[in-house]
């Protein structure tokens, strides 16, 4: 991940990146964890510009862990293209803080949108607190124009339309010690079959993080057919079965491979 300098102006923080070819899936476009990292890097950035970053949480025993994260992408870019991921907040309630973000291309485009909740966790409790009033003071901007609207939920008795297992490896960890969360959508999208991926290409993408997930845990990744367009997905420890998150993709038919 390559950033460019970024600019601070009130609530909003602007962070411009460059696609390389790591950061790319077979269709030589970011690959979409890529662009959950990106996010999650503007986010961190300006969370620390504005004195409330995982740094300083850290140093209070809290830190800043996602529950909640809905994308709709229009298109994806391509490798060595350079995107700006713009970012604020949006409201804080009680233990919530929301952010959004706007994706655009060096000419100022839109390519995504995304809305996305936090929460503070007490590092030793391992649950939320209110939100502190260093972040509570923050100023807000405008909502993304994206509704979250129901968190997905994966159909009852539903027949899979494919299945993966996985471990968590050191890899996967983060400073808190437990999966980041773009591990999550890559390990829910590793279930959907060939036949599937084959002429399409992600449109959108909600997560609700329900559970961490810790170094060694097996993970099973299990994904159903709502219809044409759209997939359910959960993942879950293998050996106790407890959630760890559920989601639900959008695919449209895929566009030429290069932009």
């Amino acid at each position: 991940m390559e950033s460019r300098p970024a600019s601070v102006a009130g609530a909003r923080h602007r962070e411009a990146f460059r696609v390389h070819s790591f950061e790319t899936d077979p269709a030589a476009r970011l690959a979409p964890e890529a662009l959950c990292a990106f996010l999650q890097e503007a986010a961190g950035r300006h969370a620390h510009a504005l004195g409330v970053g995982m740094g300083a949480l850290l140093e209070q025993g809290l830190a800043w862990m996602l529950h909640r994260l809905c994308v709709e992408v229009g298109g994806w870019p391509a490798e060595q293209d350079e995107i700006v991921v713009e970012t604020w907040p949006t409201r804080f309630t009680g233990a919530v803080a929301e952010r959004a973000f706007r994706v655009t291309d060096d000419a100022g485009a839109e390519l995504a949108r995304a809305a996305s909740r936090w929460a503070v966790v007490d590092l030793r409790a391992r649950r939320a607190v209110r939100l502190t009033e260093a972040i509570r003071r923050l100023p807000i901007g405008d909502a993304p124009g994206l509704d979250p609207g129901a968190a997905p939920e994966m159909p009852g008795e539903a027949p899979a339309l494919g299945e993966a297992q996985l471990r968590v490896g050191r890899a996967d960890l983060d400073v808190v010690g437990h999966a980041n969360n773009t591990r999550y959508l890559e390990w829910a999208l590793e279930a959907v079959p060939d036949e599937w991926t084959a002429g399409r290409e992600l449109a959108a993408f909600d997560v609700v993080f329900r559970r961490e997930a810790r170094r060694a845990d097996a993970v099973r990744s299990r994904v159903v057919r709502l219809d044409d367009q759209r997939l359910a997905h959960e993942l879950a420890l293998e050996d106790e079965g407890g959630i760890l998150a559920t989601l639900e993709t959008r695919w449209r038919p895929a566009r030429s491979e290069r932009r």
